[in-house]
């Protein structure tokens, strides 16, 4: 009976309250290597300021190149937007050939790079959200963190913005661009579906829906239709609040001991809980294909 009364607790509790969600941001662009480099970047933080919401970009050293796409960075935090840290050389923590010296070396040198602009705080995130593949690195890496008081950077919400933005470039590219309007349905379909299946997966993890954190891009894609991506989450019943908020949840204190580490941290803990079904990795591209068929597009 007592189990019964919490999980009715638990339902009415959820359905009470407007799922919360913030967004925060990747890598940043390289002005040398992306000619829309600065109208990519420039359309975001436009659309951002339009729905007044307040984000974090976590830029990594090799995504951004030299001094024009610091600047890009430097944008931000000049708009109030928080910038944390990405590393300097994007590298998967996974791979056995990457030491915890090597990683955490490239921590310290993106914190040089990022440290002097507005809107730096001390939050990491994972490149490829991944967190380690032996025991020595990911506890290694999670001590120097805390020593340096690095707060965390985890997502509740794993997406691939990235491999639907591949679509989109292609499409540009290839002059296909009448596959535009049906790539923006799937994109949001996508991104609907990853959020319905992280906030249930949390329900039935920590008994309740916490305040997530999207994981997206600075990217052409979010360029072109985030507005159209934020109008849908609320059309859904998801409230929009800022990446500060939604980090005073407790769910970004907790830490899964799990091998392989990393992932969505409600993915992690689901899979120390012993969450079966769970794929791995979390979200890649062939997971993608039947959404593509699905908007019928090519």
């Amino acid at each position: 009976m007592k189990k019964c009364l919490g999980l009715l607790l638990i339902f009415v509790t959820t359905m009470g309250q407007a799922k919360q969600l913030a967004l925060s941001f990747d890598d940043g662009v390289n002005p040398d290597l992306n000619s829309q480099a600065v109208q990519i970047n420039q359309q975001i933080l436009q659309q951002l300021k339009q729905h007044q919401l307040k984000s974090i970009i976590y830029p990594s050293v090799i995504k951004i190149g030299d001094y024009a796409g610091l600047q890009l960075v430097a944008e931000w935090g000049k708009q109030g937007h928080q910038i944390g840290n990405h590393s300097e050389l994007h590298l998967n923590l996974n791979k056995h050939y990457i030491s915890s010296q090597q990683y955490i070396a490239g921590i310290q040198r993106a914190e040089q790079v990022f440290r002097p602009l507005t809107g730096w705080t001390a939050r990491y995130r994972f490149p490829f959200l991944k967190e380690g593949n032996t025991l020595e690195k990911r506890d290694r890496v999670a001590a120097y963190l805390k020593q340096h008081h690095y707060q965390s950077g985890a997502v509740s919400i794993d997406a691939s913005d990235w491999f639907y933005n591949q679509k989109y470039i292609a499409y540009q590219k290839q002059g296909q661009t009448q596959y535009l309007k049906k790539l923006k349905q799937a994109y949001i379909a996508h991104l609907l579906d990853r959020a319905a299946y992280y906030d249930q997966l949390a329900i039935e993890t920590l008994s309740y829906s916490p305040k997530h954190v999207l994981l997206l891009h600075v990217n052409a894609i979010n360029a072109a239709f985030l507005n159209d991506v934020i109008q849908a989450f609320q059309a859904h019943d998801w409230q929009l609040i800022d990446s500060e908020q939604a980090y005073s949840d407790a769910l970004y204190q907790k830490h899964a001991k799990i091998l392989p580490a990393g992932e969505s941290i409600i993915w992690s803990l689901a899979k120390q809980k012993g969450h079966v079904n769970l794929r791995y990795p979390a979200e890649d591209a062939p997971y993608e294909q039947e959404n593509l068929k699905r908007f019928e597009l090519p």
